[in-house]
């Protein structure tokens, strides 16, 4: 297998291909367990292979390709999980308060919609970090493996953005 990724990472296309097909039951079985439905494992196994083929010059010990790429994966199945599902959750609940008129509960809805809007307004890097911490709970230790972002930078980072966020929320009240 070794060899197979050191061809891959010099752009040998079918070395590529069959590291994926040897990894492709795997994959599956992964993306299976994160998400319902075959068109989303498809894509995020797609996905999956796109990103590891564009980054895989970045791999730097050929042993840890395997968990390399599934970390890959897992990052694209939350993606899609948080995309889809997250929103049909939030859809599903505007339609249950709509339908139960209850006032607490619509002001609720208004906030979330109001704080998406106010991390939008963040620099993309703050954005993302609040996003895997605050939306995807991940831990400042998770974040700093994905990111290769030092552990105490990631949590300085986490707390500035935190507090950027609370201004924009704040001054527009």
């Amino acid at each position: 297998m070794e060899e197979l990724i050191d061809k891959a990472k010099k752009g040998d296309k079918e070395a590529y291909t069959l590291l994926i097909q040897s990894l492709e039951k795997d994959l599956y079985c992964i993306a299976s367990v994160k998400l319902n439905n075959i068109e989303d494992i498809n894509d995020a196994i797609q996905e999956t292979m796109l990103n590891s083929y564009r980054n895989i010059k970045k791999l730097k010990d050929p042993k840890a390709f395997k968990s390399w790429i599934i970390k890959i994966l897992l990052n694209e199945c939350k993606k899609i999980y948080a995309r889809k599902y997250k929103i049909k959750e939030l859809l599903d609940k505007i339609t249950i308060i709509c339908n139960n008129k209850n006032d607490d509960d619509i002001r609720d809805i208004e906030g979330k919609i109001d704080l998406e809007k106010a991390i939008k307004r963040l620099k993309k890097e703050e954005q993302l970090l609040i996003t895997l911490y605050y939306l995807e709970d991940l831990s400042y230790i998770e974040i700093s493996r994905i990111l290769n972002i030092n552990y105490n930078t990631v949590k300085t980072k986490v707390l500035r953005a935190k507090e950027k966020l609370k201004d924009i929320i704040e001054k527009e009240g």
